[in-house]
């Protein structure tokens, strides 16, 4: 039996990955069974999934916020609904897209079927939509194994390869990605990423048109899930470059590629058209993106959520990157110029963590092209017993490091939304912790009470600091309009966002039918953050009033950003603003 396995480790390793993955998605469908799990999809991914709900229980898509919360009242404890947003036209829009809802489209035919054949409601998001959910995301995974391993095999030997699934199945992000958060785009980008840059190089191998018409499809299938993965048209834009002799028959063979995107799209933007008046929305989220001004050393190294960072086996894109470019330069140049591109439109997300993850999340998409300079660069360092033993140290220490941070992150140890340097070693190895403690992360934005709660000093990882962070004296807002009171750049006054502001309205209001409003709201050039907002109420007439208010900051994203005080009077007579003074306390990390 050793032999056979021995023989056939690739098989071995498919065969031990499959079986892991089906493990724990059973497990998680037993607990549908049982009622321990009763929510198919929340947040983001309930955003892509409602196309399908909406468009067959109620035969349209003028989705109603009401109703959508109903479901998440009745199925996942009430939470939030935020993905319809009223677009310029007045009528309730979906802000994300609608392009994974084809791929969810067969479990949602399976589940309708076995709820009406068994009784349950017929809603989407009963037991049988629940359990064929599921199913549908591990048959996803397992796609993604099956395209993984057949690239592979255009370029290493049953080791290296069984090595570099390994890597990628348990020695990234991939694993959480899938088991936490398979309700969202990543598992499935991933094995349709993986179709096409396979279809790209059986075209090139075998120039066949099935390979390039397949190739052009998953492309544009890609761009319908996430449009900002458009970046992967420089693929076949450099790998087709030498495959023909004309210009003309290269270009051509181009032209399918946008084609196909437009024909996954073009449902989208009749859906934008029909509900909101234009062909063309190209952001309804909070958060821009904003080339000019990218997160990437953030995004790549950063405690709270760097790539490379949380999964260090990438640091060998360095050497295979360069072995890259000696034995495969077309290839090269595609892999690399996508991956930049893609880092770079990542990184400038001013949500550049992506909310909660374990690392980031984004690059679980580019795996498939990334396995590739990977694998180079272990069969590089192989071919000597220094290098190939210092190499396997550093692919099994980082391999472990990732099982072991896989599983604070299952446990909660390590924080999906709020990582810091201090937490990140107070952690460190660690999978039993009875006095495990949360004051060493970032602060929790929701509670203005941390101050007393984080000690820093105590922890030796940093300081509370307090500062006047403005003062002003005797002015007015005038009535029936908004008044501006103060426009301020954060920096460089403050030193840091992990701020909380208490501020001090002390004001005379003459109409006490109309009190007023006081906002705080912080912005960019590009973006608004925030806003707190506070009524300017009397009691007597003709006296002055003190309202204390307490807020913590937003993330901040760009250095320029400014915090702006404004008072909206829609009363007869002007308020009498005597001071506005505004307290800054600070967490000052070492």
């Amino acid at each position: 039996m050793l032999d056979f396995l021995k023989r056939n480790i690739r098989a071995t390793t498919i065969l031990l990955i499959i079986s892991v993955f089906t493990l724990k998605f059973s497990a998680k469908i037993q607990d549908v069974v049982k009622d321990e799990s009763t929510c198919v999809c929340s947040y983001d991914g309930y955003g892509y999934y409602i196309y399908l709900t909406q468009l067959f229980q109620y035969r349209n898509l003028n989705f109603k916020k009401a109703e959508l919360q109903a479901v998440q009242d009745k199925y996942c404890e009430g939470t939030l609904v935020y993905q319809v947003q009223n677009g310029d036209t007045g009528n309730p829009l979906n802000i994300y897209h609608m392009g994974q809802a084809y791929l969810e489209l067969p479990a949602y035919a399976i589940g309708h079927v076995f709820a009406k054949t068994l009784g349950y409601p017929k809603d989407g998001f009963s037991k049988p939509y629940h359990i064929a959910y599921l199913l549908n995301a591990l048959v996803f995974i397992l796609l993604g194994i099956y395209f993984l391993n057949k690239i592979l095999k255009l370029f290493f030997s049953d080791q290296v390869s069984s090595l570099l699934l390994l890597i990628v199945y348990f020695g990234t992000n991939f694993w959480t990605t899938a088991i936490h958060a398979y309700q969202l785009q990543h598992i499935y980008l991933f094995a349709l990423v993986g179709l096409l840059f396979y279809s790209l190089l059986k075209f090139k191998e075998l120039k066949k048109n099935k390979h390039l018409i397949i190739a052009a499809l998953t492309l544009g299938l890609i761009s319908s899930i996430r449009p900002t993965h458009v970046l992967l048209g420089l693929l076949p834009l450099l790998m087709l470059r030498k495959v023909y002799v004309s210009n003309w028959a290269y270009w051509k063979s181009i032209l399918l590629f946008p084609l196909a995107g437009l024909l996954f799209n073009l449902p989208q933007m009749i859906y934008w058209k029909i509900m909101g008046g234009s062909w063309f929305i190209l952001n309804m989220h909070v958060e821009e993106i904003v080339i000019i001004d990218p997160h990437i050393m953030d995004f790549l190294f950063s405690y709270k959520k760097g790539w490379l960072l949380y999964t260090p086996v990438f640091l060998l894109l360095i050497p295979g990157f360069i072995q890259l470019y000696k034995q495969r330069r077309q290839l090269f140049w595609g892999i690399l110029g996508s991956v930049l591109l893609a880092v770079w439109i990542f990184a400038s997300w001013e949500c550049w963590w992506f909310a909660a993850s374990f690392g980031s999340r984004a690059m679980v998409d580019l795996y498939p092209l990334l396995v590739l300079p990977l694998g180079f660069a272990i069969v590089y360092l192989g071919k000597s017993k220094l290098t190939s033993w210092a190499m396997m140290l550093f692919v099994f220490f980082t391999l472990g490091l990732s099982i072991l941070q896989s599983e604070q992150f299952s446990i909660g140890y390590l924080h999906p939304d709020r990582m810091s340097k201090a937490h990140y070693w107070y952690i460190f190895g660690k999978l039993s912790m009875p006095d495990y403690q949360v004051n060493r992360l970032e602060i929790d934005r929701s509670n203005v009470n941390w101050p007393g709660k984080i000690k820093p000093e105590e922890l030796g990882f940093g300081k509370i600091e307090r500062l006047t962070f403005c003062d002003l004296r005797n002015l007015k807002a005038s009535a029936g309009a908004s008044t501006l009171l103060l426009k301020q750049a954060y920096f460089p006054r403050l030193k840091t966002d992990e701020t909380l502001f208490e501020a001090q309205i002390v004001y005379q209001n003459k109409d006490s039918l109309n009190p007023g409003i006081i906002n705080f709201e912080s912005f960019s050039k590009y973006n608004t953050y925030s806003w707190n907002e506070y009524s300017l109420l009397t009691k007597n007439i003709g006296t002055k009033d003190t309202l204390n208010v307490q807020f913590n900051l937003p993330r901040i994203n760009h250095k320029g950003d400014k915090i702006q005080v404004y008072v909206e009077n829609p009363g007869k007579k002007e308020i009498i603003i005597h001071s506005l003074k505004i307290k800054a306390v600070s967490l000052i990390r070492y």
